[in-house]
């Protein structure tokens, strides 16, 4: 199990430290001979012993500690294992780095060792390049001004011509950059508050927002940051509109870029980042035999860095490889196949759940209760979409947890947990109500459910029939049809229609496209 999440921020530093970054902070604390520096050093080991928080546990375990110390022992620790883990981290982040050279090409520069200075940052400068770090380029060339302006004897017009320039296109790279980035974010933020447009007001809405902020572009002429922010943007923008095959086409080109500018091993993340979302619109587009080739890769990419990743790279992957994994699953309809896997997967992700950002909790939640749905574990099914119906966050994704209502009451009719069932039905109805997000699709459903205790065994075939019926009546409609994409109540009725097992019902359906 993960470690209770707690507000100290000393106590999550020291939680949130891997193996190996423990190791360097104790290899750095033996250097220390100070013997008021030795508590901090206690201080550390306690901390990192504890399951929560608890200042009374600190002073039994360090005697002679006052009460009026510990808020400076804190802070001076906090510094301590930041300073330590920074330079653990200047190998492999490639941002850390680049700032400790510019640390150097600054201090070169200060003690008037001008030529020193130049070579520190022609070095520099190489590996901002290489990982296409354009907010680094233009530090580094605004220090390359400042040698050049002590130049006195060999300062030229082409050299000052040359860098105006390349400080132009810098700076125009940069601003086309970080508008598809902020556009970007407020696509995502939209998103993340209510999902998906939910009606032809909302769609109008977000359209205006979008092309309003779309800075000024050429498609054939954009730097690499230009086209990784402007994919970032269009992706965000197609997926609220439901536009999944654009989705696709931008994500393609997301990943692609990368492997293009031989990124893939440099910039793991992003790279990451990109191969989940290009995955996610293929499985919303059921594109089987695409989804498998680029799941492979996924899996390729695994083998060759899931050692060499730092912690958070590491997380991501877990995170991309578990949701997926539970794709891969649905769009083959084999539950009983991948069920050991993803329980593995899930098992795994649980170890670092804290670090995960909420929206993505969410996502895995509802998946898992799906899978284990689908594996008639209802028990379980219930356990994941508690986790996110009673999520306290009330401005995130109310359109998972709209749907995470109707799931948990064809969870229930399926345990025939008539008593629980009516409890919960009231409980979504408000919270549907409440939000303003009772369509058509959900008042459907829970009229039926409703009216299910009063339901004669003999009736029931042909309600489910006419409820399939009128269901059917709402998929031509791009808004009405949405919950479809989070689950497929079609397979359901015709399981219980028919007789078979839903898992049965999804995998003849899945076999039936490919």
């Amino acid at each position: 199990m993960a470690k209770t999440s707690n507000a100290q921020p000393l106590f999550q530093l020291i939680h949130a430290l891997t193996k190996s970054e423990k190791r360097s902070f104790k290899l750095y604390a033996g250097k220390v001979s100070d013997p008021t520096e030795a508590k901090f050093v206690q201080l550390f080991d306690v901390l990192e012993a504890m399951e929560v928080y608890n200042e009374e546990q600190i002073f039994k375990k360090i005697p002679g500690l006052k009460s009026a110390q510990l808020a400076n022992m804190k802070a001076h620790l906090f510094k301590q294992v930041l300073m330590v883990l920074r330079q653990s981290q200047i190998k492999t982040d490639v941002d850390i780095s680049l700032r400790e050279n510019l640390d150097y090409v600054r201090l070169l520069f200060k003690k008037g060792l001008y030529e020193q200075s130049m070579k520190m940052l022609t070095k520099t400068k190489v590996i901002a390049n290489n990982y296409k770090k354009n907010i680094f380029k233009l530090a580094l060339l605004n220090y390359e001004k400042n040698i050049e302006n002590q130049q006195m004897l060999s300062l030229d017009q082409t050299t000052c011509l040359k860098l105006d320039k390349d400080t132009k296109s810098l700076l125009r790279k940069i601003n086309v950059a970080q508008a598809f980035f902020s556009l970007a974010l407020r696509m995502k933020a939209h998103f993340l508050r209510s999902g998906m447009a939910r009606n032809e007001d909302e769609l109008e809405k977000i359209n205006k927002i979008f092309y309003a902020n779309l800075p000024e572009h050429d498609k054939t002429h954009l730097s690499f940051s230009e086209q990784y922010n402007m994919c970032r943007a269009y992706y965000w923008f197609s997926y609220i509109t439901q536009d999944f095959t654009s989705c696709v086409k931008y994500t393609e080109i997301w990943v692609s870029i990368f492997k293009e500018n031989n990124l893939t091993h440099l910039r793991h993340a992003e790279f990451l980042r990109g191969l989940n979302r290009l995955l996610q619109s293929l499985f919303r587009i059921n594109d089987v035999d695409r989804f498998s080739i680029y799941y492979e890769e996924l899996l390729e990419f695994e083998k060759l860095y899931a050692k060499a990743i730092d912690s958070d790279s590491k997380q991501l992957l877990v995170r991309c490889l578990t949701i997926q994994t539970l794709n891969k699953c649905f769009l083959e309809g084999d539950f009983k196949q991948y069920g050991p896997r993803l329980e593995r997967y899930l098992a795994k992700l649980e170890e670092s759940i804290e670090y995960i950002d909420s929206n993505n909790q969410l996502v895995v939640f509802y998946k898992s209760a799906i899978l284990y749905f689908g594996l008639g574990k209802y028990e379980k099914s219930l356990e994941y979409l508690d986790r996110v119906i009673d999520n306290k966050n009330d401005q995130l994704r109310e359109d998972l947890k709209s749907f995470a209502y109707i799931l948990y009451l064809i969870v229930l009719y399926d345990m025939r947990d008539l008593d629980h069932l009516k409890t919960m039905r009231n409980r979504a109805f408000v919270y549907l109500r409440q939000r303003n997000i009772l369509g058509q699709f959900h008042h459907i459903i829970l009229q039926f459910l409703k009216k299910t205790e009063d339901i004669m065994p003999l009736d029931l075939k042909g309600e489910l029939i006419t409820l399939r019926t009128s269901l059917q009546g709402l998929l031509e409609d791009k808004f009405e049809s949405k919950p479809l994409l989070y689950f497929d109540i079609m397979s359901w009725l015709e399981s219980k229609i028919t007789g078979k097992p839903f898992h049965e019902v999804v995998k003849e359906l899945a076999e039936s496209k490919q």
